[in-house]
């Protein structure tokens, strides 16, 4: 267990390491580091935001179009209960979209 945690804190040491190094952070002052990395922080939350927020419509949106290619039923109709017609009128849609 001891080797494994050392072997995490090299890694993260590792990655600190190379952050300071790639950005010209050695030679800035306190609050233009302070600035940079507020700015690399902001961006990165509102990726991940919409990363978080986009993606699971984006994999819905895809999954129907897969279903659609596949069994030719398009499920896009049957999404709002104001579109899914009564039982007299059965024809209107193919089998699987109820």
């Amino acid at each position: 267990m001891r080797s494994s945690s050392n072997s995490i804190w090299a890694f993260i040491k590792k990655w600190k390491y190379r952050y300071d190094v790639t950005l010209p952070l050695y030679v800035m002052t306190s609050s233009e580091k302070f600035i940079l990395n507020s700015f690399l922080f902001t961006c990165l939350v509102l990726l991940a935001t919409a990363i978080y927020t986009y993606t699971p419509v984006q994999i819905q949106v895809v999954v129907r179009r897969a279903y659609y290619y596949y069994s030719g039923v398009d499920t896009s109709v049957c999404l709002d209960d104001d579109k899914v017609p009564s039982s007299s009128s059965a024809g209107v849609l193919s089998a699987g979209c109820v």
